[in-house]
């Protein structure tokens, strides 16, 4: 599960650092988003059956806000309030409202991972919630790569996960295989957590990977937090 995206990679040629295992994330959950990035799925394996392998399933999408890399029990443990530390620094930068996340169009990497784009207006709201949680996190010293250039997207396909390809010669994803979808519209999705989540332990049972720990944000977290 190579979850780091070639911004990641460009930062960790500077030092050497331990690969990362833990991940912090919003996830996806909207039926229309989802069923949107199938059928881009489905039209690029039309196109090239080779690329099955390197789809990612619907049921983890996400987006990145920090990958960390937590070596013992103890550094999850730290994660782990950290991420429910941020949640007070995130209900302050919402004020009670809802943030709706709107998806549109594709963009990609290098030719190597492609993603479902967000409008540029979310995004700055976002860049700053990340921000919040990244603090949280630096606070506890923890071995994490943040949002230098926080840039929320939505992979749905990444030429890494399928390594073989690579051997056969297979370097470049061409936009020609989902030029139909590009300028598409995706949908919205309103934010309402924020999941630390293991890369490497055995994913729940609904496909989404395991979760330490998800904190609930927005209106239904104030709700959340009134009950507690």
């Amino acid at each position: 599960e190579d979850q780091k995206e070639n911004d990641g990679q460009e930062m960790s040629k500077k030092r050497p650092r331990e690969a990362p295992n833990y991940f912090v994330s919003i996830p996806i959950t909207d039926d229309q988003i989802l069923d949107r990035i199938e059928d881009v799925q489905e039209l690029i394996f039309t196109k090239e059956p080779d690329l099955l392998r390197a789809l990612l399933p619907v049921q983890t999408m996400h987006l990145t806000i920090i990958v960390a890399h937590l070596g013992t029990e103890e550094e999850v443990k730290k994660a782990v309030l950290a991420l429910k530390q941020s949640k007070t620094k995130v209900q302050d930068i919402l004020k009670g409202k809802d943030l709706t996340m709107t998806f549109h169009g594709i963009g990609q990497f290098n030719n190597q991972v492609v993603y479902v784009k967000m409008l540029e207006e979310d995004q700055k709201m976002l860049s700053r919630i990340a921000e919040a949680v990244e603090e949280c996190f630096n606070e506890m010293n923890l071995d994490i790569l943040g949002s230098k250039d926080f840039k929320p997207h939505l992979t749905f396909l990444k030429l890494s996960k399928a390594p073989r390809l690579k051997r056969r010669g297979f370097r470049k994803i061409c936009s020609d295989l989902y030029k139909e979808y590009e300028d598409s519209y995706f949908g919205t999705e309103v934010f309402r957590q924020i999941d630390l989540c293991a890369m490497r332990k055995k994913k729940q049972e609904s496909g989404y990977y395991y979760c330490e720990c998800s904190i609930n944000v927005g209106s239904s977290g104030m709700e959340k937090s009134k009950e507690q």
